[in-house]
């Protein structure tokens, strides 16, 4: 979905403001059509992104909407929407679409990537792990992939220093503290969707 996954999100508002480097490539991320009526799914897909780059997000959902209850197995619709949801908060339905897609479809690593993000948005990061190994067993070479499970291994580090500070003598929690600080700064800076 999305190179959105913690990001994984600034909703563009105007139209015609310049798309992030993350937000295009979302949109890159985006398989083609593969359908019975390849035309009628790209279509809907290319308007959609027209959309979506002038910050019409409700309208290039609702494009996406239209176009897969024509052709509702459609891969590239399906994605899209999912990537659309993310877009626009609608979280737990994005999460639905993108576990489905990753069910039916285990050897896209976009898929698992962006699902990742979004269990890492939710603070589930046992599964954003899992997700992004699910994604690099697709994919050796996905490199955001590997980026983002960095992210998710620094949040979890994170989280175990914590825990040591949580557990430790007075003396020991301000060498903890800077740890701490290292791993929040680090994932922060890597985690992307």
């Amino acid at each position: 979905m999305l190179r959105s996954i913690n990001a994984f999100l600034v909703a563009l508002v105007l139209l015609g403001v310049a798309l992030t480097p993350s937000q295009a490539q979302t949109l890159e991320a985006v398989p083609l059509p593969l359908v019975s009526q390849p035309k009628l799914a790209m279509r809907a897909v290319e308007q959609a992104r027209t959309h979506w780059k002038a910050g019409r997000l409700a309208l290039a959902l609702s494009t996406i909407e239209a176009g897969l209850l024509e052709e509702p197995k459609d891969l590239s619709l399906r994605f899209m929407r999912g990537s659309l949801l993310y877009e626009t908060d609608r979280l737990v339905e994005s999460t639905e679409q993108f576990t489905d897609l990753a069910e039916q479809f285990p050897e896209l690593a976009e898929v698992h990537n962006n699902l990742a993000s979004l269990h890492a948005r939710a603070g589930k990061l046992d599964l954003a792990r899992l997700s992004l190994e699910r994604a690099l067993q697709a994919q050796p070479a996905y490199a955001l992939a590997w980026e983002n499970l960095a992210a998710v291994l620094a949040r979890q580090s994170m989280q175990a220093l914590q825990r040591a500070e949580e557990i430790t003598q007075t003396t020991d929690r301000k060498r903890l503290e800077l740890k701490i600080k290292a791993a929040r700064d680090l994932s922060d800076r890597l985690l992307k969707p």
